[in-house]
């Protein structure tokens, strides 16, 4: 029997876990994870990622899980991955790919899938104001370039935004990209690769007059993406970095009706298997691969 650590943290959303909890959100998740591991011989043991000792313990492999406090402390979780590396614990996906993620400016180097966006280092009214004219745009969304959860995300409009809006903002380097309309009726894609493998995609909406497709009330649906948004997302994988085993790739329509990528997640992901059973499967298989099972 393969031994497997599933990464998760200490806590979530500021509430504690105790040791072998996940957040409530991944807990059929990690069900199906476990289940579809027994069948391949595969025993996974969920473990918080700062646990300095894993190397010691005979895992055979670490993945990344529910490590959804890491944004909390992003220089210690990376010195932890890479530490389990460096005494022979190997991590999935690897540190170098998780250092890559982790800020958002990966955008740069996803081609013309990638939405449009101004980077800044200070998110001031002047930069604000200058690009609602750089994006063309009516509404724009300001949020971190490390973060998750929609944390310190805002969304201004046009000629009705003070400097004040941004004290809810991002406090370090920001990302500035124009709000897309189509999200409060079409909602984002989600699509997604285990092994290089396609799997499957959910389409999240938000809850009436909402605009934030990952927050309480939103409605999550399995279904096949649409072909012009699985080529632009694979038109952006193809730049991202290679042998993966996991990615989930976030897309939204734009206003003139191409599909822009917003988002590549390759550090812990929801899978949504709660959606999509299946997925577990293939996830766990791509897990065996690697274990040469």
């Amino acid at each position: 029997m393969a031994r497997v650590a599933y990464l998760t943290g200490r806590s979530y959303r500021g509430t504690p876990l105790a040791p072998g909890v996940v957040p409530p959100l991944e807990v059929k998740s990690c069900e199906l994870i476990l289940a579809a591991g027994k069948k391949r011989g595969i025993d996974f043991d969920v473990v918080y990622w700062d646990e300095m000792d894993l190397s010691q313990r005979g895992f055979d492999l670490a993945v990344i899980r529910t490590t959804w406090d890491y944004h909390e402390r992003p220089d210690q979780y990376l010195a932890a991955l890479e530490s389990h590396e460096r005494n022979g614990l190997p991590v999935l996906n690897t540190p170098a790919v998780v250092r890559w993620n982790m800020r958002k400016t990966y955008l740069k180097e996803l081609g013309p899938s990638a939405i449009e966006t101004v980077w800044t280092e200070k998110p001031d009214a002047r930069t604000v104001a200058q690009a609602f004219d750089a994006l063309d745009a009516a509404e724009i969304v300001v949020k971190p370039q490390v973060g998750a959860g929609s944390i310190r995300t805002v969304r201004l409009k046009r000629n009705a935004w003070s400097e004040a809006d941004l004290i809810h903002g991002p406090i370090g380097p920001a990302m500035i990209q124009p709000y897309l309309r189509s999200i409060e009726t079409e909602g984002e894609r989600s699509l997604f690769w285990f092994g290089g493998v396609y799997s499957h995609a959910v389409r999240k909406i938000p809850a009436s007059g909402d605009w934030l497709a990952n927050v309480s009330g939103a409605r999550f649906v399995a279904e096949a993406p649409p072909a012009a948004a699985l080529e632009a997302a694979e038109a952006a994988r193809v730049r991202a970095p290679k042998d993966l085993l996991y990615v989930r790739i976030d897309l939204v329509l734009g206003d003139d009706g191409a599909w822009r990528v917003i988002e590549i997640e390759a550090i812990e992901p929801y899978l949504f298997f709660d959606f999509a059973p299946e997925g577990a499967d293939a996830f766990v298989g791509a897990i065996a691969r690697v274990l040469g099972l």
